[in-house]
This record gives C-alpha cells, structure tokens and sequence, in this order.
C-alpha cells in the first residue's frame, strides 16, 4: 500500500507524522491552550468552590438571624433591634395591617407587657438575590397577653433582608395570623 493510499483510508492518522507546519502549529498550539486551561482551573478552582458555597452560607445566616430575633423578642433585647432592623424598615403589624417604622417598633417593645413562653419557627424558606434576601415561615407563639391572659398563635410571615455593609439587616416584614 502506497503512502497516498494510506492517507486517504486513515487520513487522522497521517497528521501526527506530518511535517506540514500548519498541522505542527495547530497541534501545539491546541496544547497550550489546554495547559492554559489547567492552569486556570488549579488557580481559580477553589475560589470558583467558595464562590459556590456562599449561598448556603448566606441562607445559614439568614436563618441564624430569624432564631435570635425570636429570641430578642422574648427576652425584650432592644439592643438586638436597634443592631438589626435597617433605618429604612418597614413592619406591618399581624393585629391592624398598620405599617410601622423602626422606631416605632423599638418603642412599642420597651412598652411590651406581653410574656412569651415559646417561639417556635417553621417551614422556613430562604432565598437570596445579590445583596436582598427573604425569609418566609410559620412563627408559633405562645405566652400571655398584657392581661394575663394565655394565647397560642401562628403567624405566617415574610421577612426581607438586605445586605449592607457586609451584614443582613431586617428591611421589611410582615405578618398574617393563621386561622386555627
């Protein structure tokens, strides 16, 4: 079989033995462009993995941030609130629809005479986009109003966060009673 022969029957083959320098360049050039491609793997590899790992992360702290407001809340920790409402917040209240302000929020805590006894959180959801982040949920509270008396209520909410300077803060939330 003639040289020409073979080329037609297996012309891939004929390549790595060619001495034209066109299919020389490609080749190695093909090369470095893999090594190239290795390369930026091994380097960015495990920023790409971190990268990857901070939405769950985010949601970790979101929730995080759910269970001490609970705990705020049944303690009376102003300073919590004070730390992480945002300035801008907007709170709409599960007893009127009334909306509320931060202050107005804070204010009302420091006059709370109602006595938790349990706050419990539930099918809880999060998601997060860039710097906002939501919370949705069922909050099961347990206690005793401001005239002794005991209530056991469950409250579906949505709490949107907001990141700003590298911390989540409440920026509006609102609450609707369930029916039981």
């Amino acid at each position: 079989m003639s040289a020409l022969s073979f080329m037609r029957k297996h012309p891939l083959s004929s390549l790595a033995t060619t001495q034209n320098p066109f299919i020389t360049f490609v080749m190695k050039t093909n090369k470095r462009a893999t090594n190239a491609t290795l390369r930026i793997l091994i380097l960015f590899g495990p920023l790409a993995m971190t990268v990857l790992a901070q939405p769950a992360e985010e949601k970790n702290v979101l929730l995080q941030i759910e269970h001490s407001w609970n705990l705020a809340l049944k303690n009376k920790d102003v300073s919590w609130f004070q730390h992480n409402l945002a300035d801008d917040l907007t709170d709409i209240s599960s007893g009127n629809g009334a909306l509320h302000s931060k202050m107005e929020d804070i204010a009302a805590l420091k006059k709370d005479k109602i006595v938790y006894d349990s706050l419990e959180l539930s099918n809880l959801q999060v998601r997060i986009e860039g710097n906002a982040g939501i919370v949705t949920g069922v909050n099961h509270l347990k206690g005793k109003n401001e005239n002794g008396e005991a209530f056991d209520v469950k409250l579906s909410f949505t709490d949107t966060y907001i990141k700003r300077d590298g911390r989540w803060l409440v920026w509006a939330s609102q609450h609707t009673r369930l029916r039981q």
